[in-house]
Order: C-alpha cells, then sequence, then structure tokens
C-alpha cells in the first residue's frame, strides 16, 4: 500500500462507504479509534501518516460495518445520557429515546431519597447505571441473560455506581427479593411480524431476545403489569418505554393492574408516545 495520510485515508473510508449513510461520520469514527486520537487532534495532525497495519484495522472496520454490523459493536461503545457505556452483540444499543425515560423518572422521584427500583430487562444497563448516577438510589438490574448481565456490570464500574446496583439473573419481576419504590423496563416490544421490516442491522445483529415482543408487541407489558402488585410500594412509579401506537394499551394493562392510580403518556421528539408513566 502506498503511504497514506490522516486526510488521505479519511477520503478513502469516505468512499469506502458509499451508499451508506454518514459515510464521512463513520469514517472519521473508525479512524480516531485505530489511531486513538480525539476529533481535535484527527484534523490537527490530518498530514501524520497512517501506517499499513492502521489502515488495514480501519479497513476491516469499514468491511464488517458495510456487511451491516453496527458501528457501536465493532467499536465496542455507544454515549447514553452523556455517560460511555460498552456494548456487544448481546445486548441491544442504547437509544436516545430511552432518554426520556431516564430523564422523566429522575424528574418525579426525590433523587436524595434512599429509594429502592428496578430495570427489568436491563441489558447493557444504560437505564439503571444512568439512574444511579444521578440519584442515592440502591437499583435491581435484572436480566434473563447472563452475558447481558456481565455488560451491565461492566459498565456500572465504568460509570462509577456498582455499589448502588444489584444484578438479579431471572425472568422479569420473579427475581425481585422485596417491595420498590419505583419500576422501570424497556422490554421487547416490537410486534412479531414486524420483526423482517426491521433494518439489516437491527433484524440480524442485535439480539432477538430485546425486540421480539410477541404477536402485538405488548406480551411482556401485560407479564409485568400482572405482578405489579407483589413488587411495587402503595403510591410507586412505573415508567415504560413503548413502541408506535401501544400508549393505550399499555395504560389500559397499568390501571388493571391496580398498582397505581394513574397513568400518562409522554412524547419524544418526534411527537410519538413513547413513554408511559404509572403512580
Amino acid at each position: 500500500m502506498n503511504k497514506l495520510t490522516i486526510r488521505e485515508a479519511l477520503q478513502r473510508a469516505s468512499s469506502f462507504m458509499e451508499p451508506l449513510e454518514d459515510t464521512r461520520f463513520l469514517a472519521e469514527l473508525f479512524l480516531r479509534h485505530v489511531l486513538g486520537l480525539t476529533r481535535t487532534e484527527l484534523f490537527t495532525r490530518i498530514h501524520d501518516e497512517v501506517t499499513p497495519t492502521q489502515w488495514e484495522k480501519i479497513e476491516e472496520l469499514l468491511s464488517q460495518r458495510k456487511k451491516g454490523i453496527p458501528a457501536q459493536y465493532l467499536l465496542g461503545e455507544q454515549e447514553f445520557y452523556g455517560l460511555p457505556f460498552r456494548v456487544n452483540p448481546s445486548v441491544l444499543i442504547p437509544r436516545p429515546e430511552t432518554e426520556i425515560l431516564v430523564e422523566e423518572v429522575l424528574k418525579r422521584l426525590n433523587t436524595e431519597a434512599p429509594l429502592k427500583g428496578a430495570d427489568i430487562g436491563t441489558g447493557s444497563g444504560a437505564i439503571a447505571v444512568t439512574l444511579a448516577a444521578h440519584s442515592k438510589w440502591q437499583i435491581y438490574a435484572v436480566d434473563i441473560a447472563q452475558e447481558s448481565l456481565d455488560t451491565a456490570q461492566e459498565n456500572s464500574r465504568l460509570n462509577g455506581v456498582a455499589e448502588q446496583l444489584t444484578f438479579l439473573k431471572g425472568d422479569l419481576l420473579s427475581p425481585i427479593p422485596e417491595k420498590l419504590d419505583f419500576l422501570v423496563s424497556n422490554p421487547p416490544y416490537i410486534p412479531s411480524q414486524d420483526i423482517l421490516g426491521l433494518d439489516v442491522q437491527v433484524r440480524v445483529h442485535e439480539p432477538m431476545r430485546a425486540l421480539d415482543g410477541g404477536t402485538d408487541g405488548l406480551d411482556f407489558y401485560r407479564r409485568i403489569c400482572a405482578g405489579l402488585p407483589q413488587v411495587l410500594k402503595p403510591g410507586g412509579l412505573v415508567a415504560f418505554e413503548i413502541g408506535i401506537g401501544q400508549a393505550a394499551e399499555v395504560q389500559e394493562l397499568l390501571l388493571q393492574s391496580g398498582a397505581v392510580q394513574s397513568t400518562e403518556a409522554i412524547r419524544d421528539l418526534a411527537g410519538i408516545e413513547r413513554i408511559i408513566i404509572g403512580s
């Protein structure tokens, strides 16, 4: 390979990624990752050379991304609510919409109080870790998959909140040992028949157990709501992320549980009802 400068490598990587979206952004991301540079450093050293070994690593990342593997898995990280998180194919990549769930819970509860809560289907731990990082709460992080719990535990250490979290392996509410002040969950909510229509990087590469919500997408809400009276204190708060068009049915499930007296739907930036709060 002829010698490449960072500028030339960036141009070559960008053209390699076409016709994928955000080609320049992805090329820059991969170069920074392999070269170990911040964005500022990358552009102040734009005339520095890229070694053949470094370019091989960049090319491999580009090839994998072109096959549909999410950039977050290739880089092993994703930012959420301003915090760093390790991600891998055993966990769903944290989405911006889920930040609204975290924000609503923090807004509605006393972050200085010693509350106890649970994050059901914790995955990477994004919700539980972020809530802990902004409060004095103790939180049970529950997941059915040990590899997800291992990732969440790593993220709790990475963000300095390991002492506030307890990791429980089990099915939904079954491992929770006591009554809680709050419960949050971003469960699988995509109807089974809609899975095939998802983007390949989601459908093929993200864990199916974190996506498929059953025939109408509501299986996990039904099961969680059925168990709420056993785990939620009177006056406790429940917060769910939901799929498009599911608000009314999830609110009804919450009210039917008897564990909450009222519900509210919160819209995301696109105007879609995305978060349901019960209290």
